[in-house]
């Protein structure tokens, strides 16, 4: 399974590194041509890849459910997550640590399954989210909820 997250700033990798280690994760780092790399050992890697066109290109921006104009993005962290063992830990580390860039950062950014599925959007503080996935976490890591802002998504 695949997982992106869209951010309207970039953000150095290793930032993104530090904040990993600080969560006692033992990480892998590669450096490659067109994208940094990091391999948790768990089944979780997360790719960061820098959106390299001008605000005002299409490429440059995803039509999003949750506003009325498209997001302008200029990085885009991508989680891949492999079916083993590990499957559940890896997949609240993903949101885990999607909520803590987001918030860190003070950015805007919007997460979605590769299909196209929006999870969440965050832009201000606050974090909108799809109900089926606010169900999802509500159901399986309630604890993650309660140090968030958030609502859900109410679309026309």
């Amino acid at each position: 399974m695949e997982y992106s997250l869209k951010l309207n700033r970039r953000q150095d990798a290793l930032w993104i590194k530090n904040l990993l280690i600080s969560k006692n994760l033992k990480v892998s780092y590669k450096k490659n041509e067109n994208n940094d790399e990091f391999d948790l050992g768990n089944g979780l890697k997360i790719n960061i890849y820098d959106n390299h066109f001008p605000p005002n290109h299409p490429a440059a921006s995803y039509e999003t459910m949750f506003q009325e104009e498209d997001f302008i993005y200029e990085q885009t962290i991508s989680y891949e997550l492999k079916n083993n063992q590990h499957y559940e830990i890896c997949y609240k580390m993903m949101y885990e640590n999607s909520f803590a860039i987001l918030e860190s950062l003070h950015v805007n950014g919007i997460f979605h399954h590769t299909s196209g599925e929006e999870i969440f959007f965050y832009a201000e503080g606050t974090y909108t989210f799809n109900i089926t996935y606010l169900e999802l976490l509500r159901t399986n890591y309630e604890e993650l909820l309660e140090h968030i802002e958030y609502e859900n998504f109410m679309g026309s």
